[in-house]
């Protein structure tokens, strides 16, 4: 009875399928990524025969449905001898998404005709360069019929030097004694449990038998736990300085990186003092000193062993809390607890978090008056730090008198300076009041008594403008509130990309304040503190007002606004709805937990071992993947790419190759390291790409570079400064195509390749076999074995071929433009 059951509920979820197919009605469909999808254009499953349906759908009027995939990589783009099956053929991938492409009726014959092409056109590369006028053509012929299906467009013809607007510094890598001693330790380890040979291991990762995850040495390590022999028990005491070592860390001592590569990246990283910031710097500061040197720039780095990202995580993120002076302020690594200054708590009675609202409550007043990109827009030269106070407070000198003039002080009372702005803002006719004492206002940002409580001191202030007595610094203060306060900062970014809603519409205030709120928690992490308290003995409510200013916090949150609303899909909502979704994503990046690192411990025990665990913390640099923070809360792979995708911490993330392909972190970074190389041209490229995309970091530092001047003198600042200068770089591009200035526009900084290889290695030879075949690989485009047309193309190449005769020879599907110079 089930059998018959079974087959009739199958029956009748295909006609409903059906039903709603026709139902649906569609004009076009589009499917994103579709390579992830191939099933659903050739298989023969449920699945892929409704697909199919919904493609072939005509209407009945005979209008039929369009279809459009978008992916980069619809095909394996190349495939080698020593590929994995899985991986998919090139050739046979290719000949099918063009069957597809083409329809059911047209498709097989049309596939047919182009591999005859192209094995004439492969004939014809290999009697080069007699041939090339022949190949020419033959190429042009396969172009014509790609180009009904199909449009790529390359970014290597976008840029003048046909190099894709790619750099390769260099990278020292060394070889230290500490690095040697691991090897010989762990070897013999590894000798004595006949285990597989480490070299390549011991290549790619420090401290091995710390992040062992569940490679076999840790298999046959815990296989021998209990009854080890007497010559694994001395080649793991004989291993113990080669591990990490608890007290030390505890310590906060300096760590030896006990790699070439992790020294060489530590150098990289470190050396330009990134671990002295807790955002990346804007692209086009308001104020400040002349960038010096290369721009900050997060790192992206890819390694083949699942063990490498733990290491890098770790090791970086200690290194960086040491050198931000966690252990010089007293603390230890391991201790539970944590200071955490910024709290709205009661102590003896008494609110004592009253000066920290000033970080929180998003004044409209001050946000309005006293605007950074104001004053550079009107200044035709860059102003200093200092500079930028003196016009701000020139332009606070209203607000100042009108709460001199409206406000009730008494000299001999207690100073509540903590409420001016609210006051300021309640004189001036702001709306802000009704919002504060508003159950929905700003109460909602947190539900712990003590809080609300500092609210309800807050809105008795502004309701009987009672600031207590007046200090001769207030002026200063309030410059650095409309400078530095993250509450204030965050109004501003939020009304340049909802300028529909006034300063002090409740939904802005609200969505500024999550963004403050989510402030307090980066300000209350222990590193962060260590780091604003080095040498100040200020109160530390002033000393993050200081640090927010000094580093242009203002232009840091204009720029990640401008790039949420294309990131979160906010650029056709409604105004509140923008500036709701931006603060919530900006929130969510900044909420990021540190993660915890698993390190195995080993020991001797008496006549047995011991493994056991401790837990290092990834902040500074995390690993892509999900994690679980030090509350035990497990947080998502997609919220770490959220957070590098943002100016905030991680700086540093580490991958494998599930990075790789379809996911961003260009938004604040123009750096890739290969900490191993792949073996793919492609997979290169795969790699790179992730950081070379729609408005990148690169992409804006250049843009900023060229097109400041397009804000910079000009009089009244404009809703959003970055729109701005991308429309006028898009009007001044010589191709009327939006690949320059969105994905391509050249200045001083480049997408970098950074490749840590030991010296002598056989990735020295690997990588230039690489980049020979990144420059070759497209002319074998549709073929079979590839692999072998690759090695007599590059043969040509090396043997002196003029490289404009094989760049004349690629299978280039790009659109046709319009000159707009001719």
């Amino acid at each position: 009875m089930t059998q018959p059951r079974n087959s009739l509920v199958a029956r009748l979820r295909a006609k409903l399928s059906h039903a709603c197919v026709d139902a649906l009605q569609p004009d076009l469909i589009i499917m994103d990524e579709f390579q992830r999808f191939r099933d659903l254009l050739h298989g023969d499953s449920d699945a892929a025969i409704l697909a199919r349906e919904l493609f072939d759908y005509s209407g009945g009027d005979g209008h039929a449905a369009r279809t459009l995939l978008l992916s980069a990589t619809p095909y394996r783009m190349l495939t080698l001898a020593g590929d994995e099956p899985d991986e998919g053929d090139h050739y046979q991938d290719f000949l099918e998404t063009l069957s597809f492409l083409y329809g059911r009726e047209k498709g097989p014959e049309v596939a047919a005709t182009l591999a005859r092409e192209m094995r004439a056109f492969r004939g014809l590369l290999h009697a080069l360069p007699q041939s090339h006028a022949s190949a020419v053509e033959t190429r042009q012929t396969i172009e014509r019929r790609l180009r009904r299906v199909i449009a790529r467009t390359e970014r290597v013809a976008s840029t003048v030097e046909r190099d894709s607007m790619m750099s390769e510094p260099p990278i020292t890598v060394s070889i230290a004694p500490a690095d040697l001693a691991q090897a010989s330790a762990v070897s013999q380890v590894a000798r004595t449990l006949d285990a597989p040979e480490i070299i390549e291991y011991w290549k790619s990762s420090p401290y091995l038998l710390n992040f062992m995850r569940h490679y076999s040495l840790k298999r046959l390590l815990e296989d021998q736990i209990d009854a080890p022999s007497a010559v694994l028990r001395t080649a793991i005491q004989a291993a113990r300085p080669a591990m990490l070592d608890h007290d030390a860390i505890d310590a906060y001592a300096p760590l030896d990186p006990a790699n070439g590569r992790m020294r060489a990246i530590m150098d990289d990283i470190f050396g330009q003092h990134l671990e002295q910031n807790l955002w990346i710097p804007a692209a086009m500061p308001y104020y400040g000193e002349a960038r010096a040197g290369a721009p900050l720039t997060k790192a992206l780095i890819f390694s083949s062993w699942s063990m490498v990202p733990d290491a890098i995580a770790a090791l970086l993120s200690y290194e960086a809390e040491r050198r931000m002076g966690v252990g010089e302020s007293g603390r230890r690594y391991f201790e539970q607890h944590r200071l955490r200054p910024l709290q709205f708590r009661q102590d003896h009675g008494r609110l004592a978090g009253l000066r920290a609202l000033l970080l929180i409550y998003p004044s409209p007043a001050l946000a309005e008056l006293a605007d950074p990109l104001a004053v550079f827009r009107e200044t035709g030269v860059a102003l200093s730090l200092e500079g930028m106070r003196s016009a701000v407070g020139d332009r606070l000198k209203p607000a100042l008198g009108a709460l001199k003039e409206g406000a009730v002080s008494h000299q001999d009372a207690h100073s509540a300076e903590w409420a001016a702005p609210a006051v300021i803002d309640d004189l001036l006719g702001a709306r802000s009041r009704a919002w504060l004492e508003a159950p929905h206002g700003m109460r909602a940002l947190a539900s712990e008594d003590a809080f609300h409580d500092h609210i309800a001191e807050l809105a008795a202030a502004v309701k009987t403008h009672d600031i207590g007595a007046l200090s001769d610094d207030l002026s200063d203060l309030l410059v650095d509130v409309a400078l530095g306060s993250p509450a204030v900062c965050a109004l501003r970014a939020l009304k340049r990309i909802a300028p529909e809603l006034a300063w002090d519409d409740p939904r802005l205030l609200s969505a500024a304040a999550e963004v403050a709120w989510s402030f307090r928690a980066l300000f209350n992490q222990h590193d962060a503190v260590a780091l604003l308290r080095r040498d100040t003995d200020d109160h530390y409510w002033r000393r993050v007002l200081a640090y927010c200013a000094q580093h242009n916090l203002q232009a840091v949150l204009d720029e990640y606004a401008h790039y949420l609303v294309d990131a979160e899909g906010l650029g056709a909502r409604p105004a509140d709805d923008r500036a709701i979704g931006v603060a919530r994503a900006m929130a969510q990046a900044l909420a990021i937990r540190p993660s915890q690192i698993d390190v195995d411990d080993v020991q001797v025990d008496g006549e047995s071992l011991a493994i056991s665990k401790f837990q290092m913390r990834g902040r500074f640099a995390m690993r892509l993947a999900d994690y679980k923070d030090e509350d035990g809360a497990v947080a998502r792979l997609g919220g770490v790419r959220d957070a590098f995708n943002s100016p905030f911490r991680p700086f540093v993330l580490a991958t494998t190759s599930v990075g790789q392909e379809g996911l961003d972190f260009h938004p604040y970074c123009y750096r890739v390291y290969h900490w191993n190389l792949p073996g793919n041209p492609v997979d290169l490229e795969q790699r790179e790409g992730r950081v070379h995309r729609f408005k990148g970091h690169a992409v804006r530092l250049n843009l900023a570079e060229r097109q400041a001047a397009v804000v910079r003198g000009r009089g009244q600042a404009p809703d959003d400064p970055w729109k701005l200068m991308f429309e006028h770089a898009r009007s001044e591009a010589a191709v009327d195509t939006d690949l320059i200035p969105y994905w391509i526009y050249e200045g001083s900084v480049r997408v970098e390749r950074r490749v840590p290889m030991l010296p002598f290695s056989r990735e020295v030879t690997r990588l230039a076999w690489l980049k020979r075949s990144l420059t070759v690989y497209r002319l074998a485009f549709g073929q079979p074995r590839q692999d072998d047309l690759l090695d007599y193309l590059q043969t040509l190449a090396g043997d002196g071929m003029d490289s404009n005769l094989l760049t004349d020879l690629q299978i280039r599907l790009e659109p046709e433009v319009f000159d707009r110079s001719a």
